[in-house]
């Protein structure tokens, strides 16, 4: 694959949004969607997910929707960090995990297991693939911020949707 016409997603595992009953879900939803669809518009043809729970699975469906209307160009591919990542995951997110990569043109499993540093080289093998980030990052530390900082040593251009949204993003924690 052309790291040149490769994009990589990276954002908050622990934000969640109710795409059909917030405004602010509706308009998430609709910035993601303009932000991938800029993107297949401008030549990129491959999009890398980590399959974190969050806006890695959020940002997965969107690609599969696009791709449905341009099938012709577009690829999906599922970074793992470690087989099972998501086994103790709420069913819902299990489900998504696993309705995105029955749906994508390639899955990359990293490690067989948990080991000490997975997420920081699944994030690192995301960035050297690609050449343009799409992000979800509220300026907290962790490791979208890392992937951010490190996408920026690389030249990566970088669309952050909260930017696009004010910040006005609702936060909680589920599982």
């Amino acid at each position: 694959m052309d790291r040149m016409q490769a994009v990589c997603f990276s954002g908050h595992r622990n934000v969640h949004f109710n795409m059909d009953d917030s405004d602010i879900g509706r308009i998430f939803q609709q910035e993601l969607t303009n932000t991938i669809k800029n993107a297949i518009n401008a030549g990129y043809n491959t999009f890398y997910t980590g399959m974190a729970k969050g806006f890695d699975i959020i940002a997965a469906e969107a690609v599969l929707h696009e791709r449905y209307d341009h099938q012709e160009s577009i690829k999906l591919m599922c970074i793992i960090p470690y087989r099972g990542q998501e086994s103790k995951w709420a069913q819902k997110w299990q489900k998504r995990h696993d309705r995105v990569l029955k749906a994508s043109d390639g899955v990359q499993v990293l490690n067989d297991g948990f080991v000490t540093g997975c997420y920081h080289e699944r994030n690192r093998h995301l960035v050297d693939n690609a050449s343009l980030l799409i992000g979800l990052y509220s300026g907290k530390a962790g490791g979208t911020s890392h992937t951010f900082d490190y996408a920026e040593q690389r030249g990566l251009k970088i669309v952050n949707i909260w930017d696009k949204l004010g910040g006005y993003l609702l936060e909680r924690t589920t599982n």
